[in-house]
């Protein structure tokens, strides 16, 4: 069972108390003391807005409600905000609605999330608010930590969802309630007989992070560790403290090293650099490379890993590392640079994949494994193996190519649209990976699945893919 922290001597939850103490060190800091509070309907949320309306006067917090409507669920999209706002009445708290429509085929996921932050920033800007509150809990900290261990995270990644971060300038985006558990919270409603609205797309276990919430998390719980949510996010914060201990004790390094850094190059000195371990030059050379803005999309932890290898072995050499960078190695230089031309179509053909099966796609960098499953916890996504129209090939992207994404309802849209929303780089949008079969695009791999190979409550066979890309 999860822990149970019970009330202290007021009749207060106990998890109150410590929520208290972390707001107020984030007033110390800051000159004021408004507060946008993000509100979705949803348990997390609304008990977020109960529980900050209740210690406003004991720290002279002044309240404002947003909720942004994105545009997706019709009727119940409005039935949400609607319950929001009679919420933030029902407070005497001063309400902002904002609608959101998606514009272009993609991710939605992360379309949305952007809108939604840029958003609140111009709502806080507006109500000269210094901080942004949002909902977020244990159970998320936990699930975020996992879904970046399945993708082999490194160091940084075990970190999860700092409980704050800069939005913009003089605005704070704080999350509350990250130590306290979802279980905690709907314990909270009851007591306090506050309703709420739930998303129900939340639930659809087509999504890798559904699938963490409701059946690897529960699983771990059951089987291994009945307190993995409290374990997760002990790492959590024993990883973020690392990591602020390992930062200030690379940045003199990294001043040594760095001699230069443009949009398309960056100059680094190996003779700085050559002393240190592995883990140190990886970590100067990802600083540099965010530095200048470049996209991190395919550097996992082991192709970081692996670039410093090369350089701390100073073989005179130069590779290809992904994102349209070389390096170069030399005695005493190590130079990257980005080359924005689109790569070249000549050596690209596409390739055939039995399923079950697996190819490697030299085109692309990566290798793609297609598996017949019933966890599907271990892929990047599942589909309905029997909606697929066998034979399976993987192809680059040709023009006047169309996809019908997840969350389409089957409408086709150009493909270059979803690569430009899941910011693609445009030297790399040629090159993407396509699985199809003989109706069309499946996935667009690693981005998004097509709406007509979902899996439902109906689907009897799932096809679980996989993609890993090689440094």
């Amino acid at each position: 069972m999860p822990e149970d922290r019970a009330f202290d001597d007021t009749g207060r939850p106990a998890w109150l108390e410590p929520v208290r103490r972390r707001i107020a060190g984030w007033l110390e800091s800051s000159a004021g003391a408004d507060w946008v509070v993000a509100v979705s309907g949803g348990g997390d949320s609304v008990c977020l807005l109960r529980v900050l309306h209740r210690l406003a006067p004991e720290l002279n917090l002044r309240l404002s409600v947003a909720h942004l409507d994105h545009g997706v669920r019709g009727e119940q999209a409005r039935d949400d905000a609607r319950f929001v706002e009679d919420l933030a009445g029902s407070l005497g708290l001063p309400f902002d609605l904002g609608n959101w429509r998606p514009t272009r085929a993609g991710h939605f996921e992360v379309d949305a999330r952007t809108a939604r932050y840029a958003w609140l920033r111009e709502i806080a800007k507006a109500r000269g608010a210094s901080f942004v509150a949002v909902g977020h809990t244990r159970d998320d900290q936990a699930e975020t930590i996992i879904h970046r261990i399945l993708r082999g995270s490194g160091p940084r990644g075990l970190a999860g969802i700092p409980p704050r971060r800069a939005l913009g300038p003089a605005v704070a985006l704080v999350r509350p309630l990250l130590d306290v558990t979802r279980r905690e919270i709907r314990d909270e409603l009851v007591r306090l007989n506050q309703t709420c609205r739930e998303d129900p797309t939340n639930d659809d276990v087509s999504h890798t992070r559904a699938r963490i919430r409701h059946e690897l998390l529960p699983r771990l719980a059951a089987e291994y560790n009945p307190q993995i949510v409290a374990a997760l996010g002990r790492l959590g914060t024993l990883a973020a403290a690392e990591r602020e201990a390992l930062d200030s004790l690379i940045r003199p390094i990294e001043s040594a090293a760095v001699r230069s850094i443009d949009p398309d190059r960056i100059v680094l000195d190996r003779r700085a650099l050559v002393a240190h371990s592995p883990f140190v030059i990886a970590e100067i050379v990802r600083r540099a490379w965010l530095a200048v803005g470049w996209p991190e999309m395919a550097m996992t932890a082991g192709r970081w890993q692996r670039i410093a290898e090369r350089i701390k072995e100073g073989r005179p050499s130069v590779i290809h590392i992904g994102e349209g960078v070389a390096l170069r190695v030399d005695a005493d230089v190590i130079l990257l640079e980005r080359d924005r031309e689109p790569a070249p179509l000549d050596s690209i053909s596409p390739v055939a994949l039995e399923a079950p099966g697996a190819v490697d796609v030299a085109w692309a960098g990566g290798r793609l494994t297609a598996e017949i499953v019933n966890n599907a916890s271990s892929y990047d996504e599942t589909i309905d193996f029997d909606r697929v129209v066998f034979p399976l090939i993987v192809r680059p992207p040709a023009p006047g190519d169309l996809f019908a994404p997840l969350g389409m309802s089957g409408r086709r849209v150009p493909l270059r649209n979803l690569l430009r929303a899941c910011r693609v780089p445009p030297s790399h949008r040629r090159a993407v990976p396509l699985l199809c079969d003989q109706s069309g695009i499946l996935w667009v791999v690693p981005h998004r699945i097509a709406d007509r190979v979902k899996t439902t409550e109906r689907t009897t066979r799932r096809l679980g893919l996989r993609w890993e890309q090689k440094a």
